[in-house]
């Protein structure tokens, strides 16, 4: 299941799956991968299961394959930490990027250190998608002109029942001018949104369920 998005004249899909889809350009957006992220914490000497990685590049490549995509537009945080980058991980990136057009506008984890060689079109600051849609990192200002498709800040949302039960669910957030896309990565954390925050700043919420995202009232 997917939800449209009409933004700066074009029609985008929100996926169930965390990413957005551009079907006029054929180019699939994912924000926050921290590829690595799982190696870097076991250099350090921490327990964590190793293959969060290439799940998320698999996860990838799958969607670029059921729609069609020509190109992946990834908005920032390809990487980690310098720790993470091993051999196998470069390897399995090099593999998946000569398949598909990958093109990543870097972040704050990815400027010091993503790595050259590979075949990864890498972009500082902005990339322009059209006169008015642009990619990004970090969301632009409120008063910022035309609308972003941006990352970085991992949003979820809690959603409570009645009985008194909570639940945390990534979440995209629709601003006037901006789209902020949870995080693709499997070893991500979260931040907690604030819905009167939210209120204030005019934003809408689109929730991640299982197999599908929802627009909350």
């Amino acid at each position: 299941m997917s939800l449209p998005l009409e933004a700066a004249g074009e029609t985008l899909q929100l996926l169930a799956e965390g990413a957005v889809w551009w079907p006029a350009a054929r180019t699939l957006f994912a924000a926050d991968l921290h590829l690595g992220k799982g190696a870097a914490f076991r250099a350090q000497g921490q327990a964590v299961p190793a293959g969060a990685s290439a799940q998320t590049l698999a996860r990838l490549q799958a969607l670029a394959d059921r729609h069609g995509a020509t190109r992946l537009v990834v908005l920032g945080d390809f990487w980690h930490g310098a720790q993470g980058l091993t051999p196998s991980l470069l390897d399995a990136v090099a593999v998946f990027a000569q398949r598909l057009d990958t093109v990543l506008v870097l972040g704050n984890h990815d400027r010091r250190i993503h790595p050259d060689g590979l075949p990864v079109t890498a972009v500082r600051g902005t990339l322009a998608l059209g006169p008015l849609l642009t990619a990004a990192h970090e969301p632009p200002p409120a008063d910022a002109p035309g609308f972003t498709l941006a990352g970085h800040l991992h949003p979820a949302i809690v959603l409570r029942s009645r009985a008194g039960d909570r639940l945390r669910r990534p979440c995209f957030v629709r601003y006037p001018n901006a789209l902020v896309l949870p995080a693709f990565g499997g070893l991500t954390g979260a931040m907690t949104l604030r819905r009167q925050e939210l209120a204030r700043q005019r934003a809408d919420v689109a929730v991640l369920g299982d197999g599908q995202v929802s627009w909350l009232p």
